[in-house]
Protein backbone atom coordinates (compact mmCIF):
# COMPACT_ATOMS: atom_id res chain seq x y z
CA UNK A 1 0.00 0.00 0.00
CA UNK A 2 2.50 2.44 0.50
CA UNK A 3 4.08 1.47 -2.35
CA UNK A 4 1.18 2.98 -3.94
CA UNK A 5 0.89 5.91 -2.53
CA UNK A 6 4.66 6.69 -3.13
CA UNK A 7 4.23 6.20 -6.41
CA UNK A 8 1.05 8.14 -6.52
CA UNK A 9 3.12 11.28 -4.84
CA UNK A 10 5.62 10.72 -7.68
CA UNK A 11 3.03 11.27 -10.26
CA UNK A 12 2.18 14.17 -8.69
CA UNK A 13 5.47 15.78 -8.28
CA UNK A 14 5.92 15.69 -12.35
CA UNK A 15 2.63 17.69 -12.48
CA UNK A 16 -0.42 14.75 -13.50
CA UNK A 17 -2.73 16.50 -11.02
CA UNK A 18 -4.99 14.18 -11.67
CA UNK A 19 -3.66 11.05 -9.62
CA UNK A 20 -5.68 10.34 -7.21
CA UNK A 21 -5.80 6.93 -4.73
CA UNK A 22 -8.56 4.87 -4.24
CA UNK A 23 -9.94 5.44 -1.01
CA UNK A 24 -12.48 2.36 -1.25
CA UNK A 25 -9.56 0.19 -1.04
CA UNK A 26 -8.72 1.66 2.23
CA UNK A 27 -11.73 2.95 3.84
CA UNK A 28 -11.61 -0.04 6.65
CA UNK A 29 -7.95 -0.02 7.45
CA UNK A 30 -7.78 2.58 10.38
CA UNK A 31 -3.43 3.43 9.57
CA UNK A 32 -3.93 3.84 5.53
CA UNK A 33 -7.46 5.48 4.99
CA UNK A 34 -6.62 8.98 6.80
CA UNK A 35 -3.13 8.99 5.03
CA UNK A 36 -5.02 8.23 1.79
CA UNK A 37 -7.88 10.94 2.53
CA UNK A 38 -5.54 13.50 3.05
CA UNK A 39 -3.46 12.47 0.02
CA UNK A 40 -6.72 13.31 -2.09
CA UNK A 41 -7.40 16.33 -0.63
CA UNK A 42 -4.21 17.78 -0.31
CA UNK A 43 -3.99 17.06 -4.16
CA UNK A 44 -7.28 18.68 -5.06
CA UNK A 45 -6.61 21.66 -3.48
CA UNK A 46 -2.70 21.68 -5.62
CA UNK A 47 -4.94 21.46 -8.35
CA UNK A 48 -7.42 23.95 -7.26
CA UNK A 49 -5.06 26.39 -6.66
CA UNK A 50 -3.35 25.66 -9.30
CA UNK A 51 -6.73 26.55 -11.66
CA UNK A 52 -7.36 29.35 -9.74
CA UNK A 53 -4.14 30.79 -10.58
CA UNK A 54 -4.27 30.07 -14.11
CA UNK A 55 -7.53 31.92 -14.61
CA UNK A 56 -6.18 34.86 -12.58
CA UNK A 57 -3.63 35.34 -15.45
CA UNK A 58 -5.41 34.63 -18.68
CA UNK A 59 -8.49 37.20 -16.98
CA UNK A 60 -6.00 39.90 -16.51
CA UNK A 61 -3.98 39.49 -19.65
CA UNK A 62 -7.85 39.44 -21.84
CA UNK A 63 -8.03 42.73 -19.33
CA UNK A 64 -4.76 44.25 -19.83
CA UNK A 65 -5.57 43.72 -24.00
CA UNK A 66 -8.01 46.48 -24.16
CA UNK A 67 -5.94 49.61 -22.93
CA UNK A 68 -2.81 48.22 -24.69
CA UNK A 69 -4.87 48.23 -27.60
CA UNK A 70 -5.51 51.95 -27.23
CA UNK A 71 -2.00 52.78 -26.45
CA UNK A 72 -0.32 51.62 -29.46
CA UNK A 73 -3.19 53.43 -31.43
CA UNK A 74 -2.00 56.70 -29.57
CA UNK A 75 1.79 55.58 -29.74
CA UNK A 76 1.10 55.31 -33.87
CA UNK A 77 -0.39 58.95 -34.13
CA UNK A 78 2.20 60.89 -32.02
CA UNK A 79 4.85 58.85 -34.43
CA UNK A 80 3.07 60.30 -38.06
CA UNK A 81 3.57 63.78 -36.18
CA UNK A 82 7.39 62.74 -34.72
CA UNK A 83 8.92 65.45 -36.83
CA UNK A 84 6.55 68.17 -35.45
CA UNK A 85 8.22 66.87 -32.45
CA UNK A 86 11.78 68.73 -30.26
CA UNK A 87 14.63 65.98 -30.14
CA UNK A 88 13.90 64.82 -26.62
CA UNK A 89 9.95 64.24 -26.98
CA UNK A 90 11.24 62.03 -30.21
CA UNK A 91 13.67 60.28 -27.69
CA UNK A 92 10.78 59.71 -24.91
CA UNK A 93 7.85 58.70 -27.64
CA UNK A 94 10.72 55.77 -28.38
CA UNK A 95 11.45 54.68 -24.59
CA UNK A 96 7.40 54.51 -24.23
CA UNK A 97 6.60 52.38 -27.44
CA UNK A 98 9.38 50.25 -26.73
CA UNK A 99 7.98 49.54 -23.24
CA UNK A 100 4.71 48.94 -24.26
CA UNK A 101 6.25 46.71 -27.37
CA UNK A 102 7.52 44.68 -24.11
CA UNK A 103 4.46 44.68 -22.26
CA UNK A 104 2.60 44.06 -25.12
CA UNK A 105 4.79 40.97 -25.44
CA UNK A 106 4.32 39.75 -21.82
CA UNK A 107 0.81 39.74 -21.66
CA UNK A 108 0.70 37.80 -25.09
CA UNK A 109 3.29 35.54 -23.24
CA UNK A 110 0.83 34.79 -20.14
CA UNK A 111 -2.45 34.26 -22.53
CA UNK A 112 -0.38 31.46 -24.10
CA UNK A 113 0.87 30.07 -20.73
CA UNK A 114 -2.41 30.01 -19.36
CA UNK A 115 -3.70 28.27 -22.39
CA UNK A 116 -1.05 25.53 -21.85
CA UNK A 117 -2.31 25.27 -18.01
CA UNK A 118 -5.71 25.08 -19.27
CA UNK A 119 -5.26 21.96 -21.83
CA UNK A 120 -6.62 24.40 -24.34
CA UNK A 121 -3.77 23.84 -27.09
CA UNK A 122 -4.01 22.03 -30.19
CA UNK A 123 -0.99 20.57 -31.89
CA UNK A 124 -1.13 20.68 -35.73
CA UNK A 125 0.61 18.81 -37.80
CA UNK A 126 2.59 20.64 -41.42
CA UNK A 127 5.18 18.46 -43.42
CA UNK A 128 7.93 20.40 -42.81
CA UNK A 129 11.63 20.83 -44.61
CA UNK A 130 13.36 21.16 -41.24
CA UNK A 131 16.65 22.66 -42.53
CA UNK A 132 14.63 25.02 -45.07
CA UNK A 133 12.80 26.56 -42.61
CA UNK A 134 15.42 26.76 -39.74
CA UNK A 135 16.92 29.45 -42.31
CA UNK A 136 13.58 31.05 -43.13
CA UNK A 137 12.55 31.92 -39.70
CA UNK A 138 16.02 32.64 -38.54
CA UNK A 139 17.07 34.68 -41.95
CA UNK A 140 13.44 36.54 -41.25
CA UNK A 141 15.00 38.10 -37.56
CA UNK A 142 17.09 40.40 -39.38
CA UNK A 143 19.75 40.38 -37.25
CA UNK A 144 23.86 39.27 -38.10
CA UNK A 145 23.52 36.12 -40.66
CA UNK A 146 23.63 33.00 -38.36
CA UNK A 147 25.09 29.78 -40.65
CA UNK A 148 22.69 27.03 -40.13
CA UNK A 149 25.09 23.40 -39.96
CA UNK A 150 23.31 20.46 -41.06
CA UNK A 151 25.02 17.57 -40.55
CA UNK A 152 24.36 14.37 -42.90
CA UNK A 153 21.32 13.19 -43.39
CA UNK A 154 19.50 16.59 -42.10
CA UNK A 155 19.70 18.46 -45.37
CA UNK A 156 16.36 16.99 -47.10
CA UNK A 157 15.05 15.71 -43.85
CA UNK A 158 10.92 16.30 -43.92
CA UNK A 159 9.01 15.89 -40.67
CA UNK A 160 6.21 16.08 -39.51
CA UNK A 161 5.56 19.00 -36.31
CA UNK A 162 3.84 21.64 -35.44
CA UNK A 163 5.60 24.40 -37.88
CA UNK A 164 4.19 27.85 -35.68
CA UNK A 165 5.51 26.12 -32.36
CA UNK A 166 9.08 25.17 -33.68
CA UNK A 167 9.45 28.80 -35.17
CA UNK A 168 8.41 29.91 -31.89
CA UNK A 169 11.57 27.66 -29.87
CA UNK A 170 13.60 29.31 -32.71
CA UNK A 171 12.90 32.81 -31.98
CA UNK A 172 13.01 32.35 -28.27
CA UNK A 173 16.29 30.44 -28.68
CA UNK A 174 17.59 33.62 -31.12
CA UNK A 175 16.16 35.96 -28.18
CA UNK A 176 17.69 34.69 -25.36
CA UNK A 177 21.32 34.82 -27.17
CA UNK A 178 20.75 38.39 -28.27
CA UNK A 179 19.81 39.34 -24.42
CA UNK A 180 22.30 37.44 -23.00
CA UNK A 181 25.61 37.24 -25.81
CA UNK A 182 26.09 38.80 -28.93
CA UNK A 183 23.65 37.06 -30.80
CA UNK A 184 23.81 33.21 -31.93
CA UNK A 185 26.94 31.99 -33.31
CA UNK A 186 25.37 28.88 -35.54
CA UNK A 187 22.73 26.50 -34.95
CA UNK A 188 23.63 22.92 -35.40
CA UNK A 189 20.74 20.64 -37.22
CA UNK A 190 21.51 16.55 -36.56
CA UNK A 191 19.20 13.60 -36.05
CA UNK A 192 19.72 11.00 -34.27
CA UNK A 193 18.94 6.89 -34.03
CA UNK A 194 18.35 5.28 -30.74
CA UNK A 195 20.43 3.00 -28.80
CA UNK A 196 18.98 -0.58 -28.14
CA UNK A 197 17.27 -2.94 -30.20
CA UNK A 198 13.54 -1.28 -28.70
CA UNK A 199 11.61 -1.59 -31.54
CA UNK A 200 9.22 1.07 -30.84
CA UNK A 201 12.22 3.75 -30.30
CA UNK A 202 11.99 6.87 -32.14
CA UNK A 203 14.51 9.02 -34.14
CA UNK A 204 14.43 12.26 -33.06
CA UNK A 205 16.27 15.55 -34.66
CA UNK A 206 18.17 18.09 -32.32
CA UNK A 207 18.42 21.75 -33.02
CA UNK A 208 21.02 23.35 -31.38
CA UNK A 209 21.63 27.32 -31.20
CA UNK A 210 25.16 28.45 -29.61
CA UNK A 211 25.93 31.49 -28.61
CA UNK A 212 29.12 33.10 -27.16
CA UNK A 213 28.00 34.96 -24.18
CA UNK A 214 28.82 34.17 -20.24
CA UNK A 215 27.01 30.65 -20.01
CA UNK A 216 24.54 29.38 -18.18
CA UNK A 217 26.58 27.35 -14.44
CA UNK A 218 25.68 23.90 -14.38
CA UNK A 219 23.17 24.41 -11.35
CA UNK A 220 20.79 26.89 -12.97
CA UNK A 221 20.49 24.40 -15.74
CA UNK A 222 16.82 22.91 -15.50
CA UNK A 223 16.02 26.00 -13.67
CA UNK A 224 16.53 28.63 -16.77
CA UNK A 225 13.28 26.84 -18.20
CA UNK A 226 11.09 28.09 -15.29
CA UNK A 227 8.45 30.93 -15.52
CA UNK A 228 9.57 34.27 -14.56
CA UNK A 229 13.53 33.19 -14.29
CA UNK A 230 15.70 35.73 -16.17
CA UNK A 231 18.84 34.00 -14.06
CA UNK A 232 21.91 36.61 -12.63
CA UNK A 233 19.73 39.21 -14.81
CA UNK A 234 16.98 38.88 -12.96
CA UNK A 235 17.19 42.67 -11.54
CA UNK A 236 19.05 44.31 -14.18
CA UNK A 237 16.75 46.57 -15.36
CA UNK A 238 16.62 47.68 -19.81
CA UNK A 239 14.87 47.34 -22.81
CA UNK A 240 16.36 44.12 -23.92
CA UNK A 241 15.85 42.11 -21.07
CA UNK A 242 13.01 40.01 -21.07
CA UNK A 243 10.65 39.18 -18.10
CA UNK A 244 11.80 35.20 -17.75
CA UNK A 245 8.82 33.87 -20.23
CA UNK A 246 10.86 32.93 -23.35
CA UNK A 247 12.25 29.83 -22.32
CA UNK A 248 9.17 28.51 -20.28
CA UNK A 249 7.52 28.76 -23.43
CA UNK A 250 10.16 27.09 -25.42
CA UNK A 251 9.73 24.08 -22.91
CA UNK A 252 6.06 24.08 -23.62
CA UNK A 253 6.10 24.14 -27.01
CA UNK A 254 8.57 21.25 -26.81
CA UNK A 255 6.78 19.26 -24.76
CA UNK A 256 3.27 19.22 -26.30
CA UNK A 257 4.91 17.62 -29.31
CA UNK A 258 6.64 14.98 -27.43
CA UNK A 259 9.79 16.83 -27.13
CA UNK A 260 12.37 18.64 -24.75
CA UNK A 261 14.68 21.36 -24.38
CA UNK A 262 18.09 21.91 -22.34
CA UNK A 263 21.05 23.65 -22.33
CA UNK A 264 24.58 22.48 -21.83
CA UNK A 265 28.17 23.63 -22.46
CA UNK A 266 29.11 24.35 -26.48
CA UNK A 267 30.40 22.02 -28.60
CA UNK A 268 33.52 22.93 -28.90
CA UNK A 269 34.30 23.70 -25.14
CA UNK A 270 34.48 27.75 -25.80
CA UNK A 271 32.63 30.89 -23.51
CA UNK A 272 29.00 30.54 -24.06
CA UNK A 273 26.09 28.01 -23.84
CA UNK A 274 24.17 25.71 -26.66
CA UNK A 275 19.90 25.17 -26.24
CA UNK A 276 18.88 22.38 -27.91
CA UNK A 277 15.38 21.34 -28.42
CA UNK A 278 15.07 17.42 -29.78
CA UNK A 279 11.70 16.36 -31.44
CA UNK A 280 10.49 12.78 -32.49
CA UNK A 281 10.48 12.20 -35.95
CA UNK A 282 7.40 11.10 -36.32
CA UNK A 283 7.40 11.35 -40.04
CA UNK A 284 10.64 11.16 -42.29
CA UNK A 285 11.13 10.92 -45.94
CA UNK A 286 13.08 13.20 -48.82
CA UNK A 287 11.75 15.82 -51.17
CA UNK A 288 10.22 19.05 -50.85
CA UNK A 289 6.86 19.48 -48.94
CA UNK A 290 3.59 20.22 -49.84
CA UNK A 291 3.52 23.60 -48.29
CA UNK A 292 5.37 26.84 -48.50
CA UNK A 293 8.51 26.68 -46.76
CA UNK A 294 7.91 30.57 -45.26
CA UNK A 295 6.71 30.58 -41.86
CA UNK A 296 3.11 30.58 -41.98
CA UNK A 297 0.73 32.17 -39.31
CA UNK A 298 -1.11 29.44 -36.68
CA UNK A 299 -4.69 30.05 -39.09
CA UNK A 300 -2.87 28.79 -42.61
CA UNK A 301 -0.74 25.66 -40.98
CA UNK A 302 -1.94 22.26 -41.43
CA UNK A 303 -5.01 20.45 -40.50
CA UNK A 304 -3.98 17.64 -38.59
CA UNK A 305 -4.58 18.29 -35.26
CA UNK A 306 -3.76 15.01 -32.11
CA UNK A 307 -6.01 14.12 -30.29
CA UNK A 308 -4.75 11.01 -29.20
CA UNK A 309 -2.00 10.09 -26.91
CA UNK A 310 1.69 10.60 -28.52
CA UNK A 311 5.11 8.83 -27.24
CA UNK A 312 7.04 11.75 -25.67
CA UNK A 313 10.48 11.31 -24.91
CA UNK A 314 12.18 11.22 -21.28
CA UNK A 315 10.84 14.31 -18.99
CA UNK A 316 12.42 18.26 -19.17
CA UNK A 317 15.81 18.27 -17.29
CA UNK A 318 17.29 14.64 -17.97
CA UNK A 319 20.75 14.58 -19.05
CA UNK A 320 21.03 10.84 -20.61
CA UNK A 321 20.51 12.52 -24.29
CA UNK A 322 22.44 15.98 -23.78
CA UNK A 323 25.84 13.91 -22.73
CA UNK A 324 26.24 12.33 -26.33
CA UNK A 325 25.51 15.80 -28.23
Amino acid sequence: PLTRVSTAAQSVALGNLDTRINYEEYRHDPDLAPLVENFNDMVQALQQRINRDARFASDVSHELRSPLTTLNAGLQVLDNNRSEMPERAQQALDLLASDVDRFTQLVEDLLEISRFDAGAVRLELDDVALVPMIRNTVGSLSRHEVPVVAEPGTEDLVIACDRRRLARILVNFCNNADKYADGATHISVSLHNPDGDDPLAEPTVRIGVEDAGPGVPPDMREEVFDRFNRGDQGGARGADIGVGLGLALVAEHARIQGGRVWVEDRVDGGSGARFVVELPVLQVRSGEPEEDLSLASPESTGNLTLTGEHRALPPLGTTGAAEDS
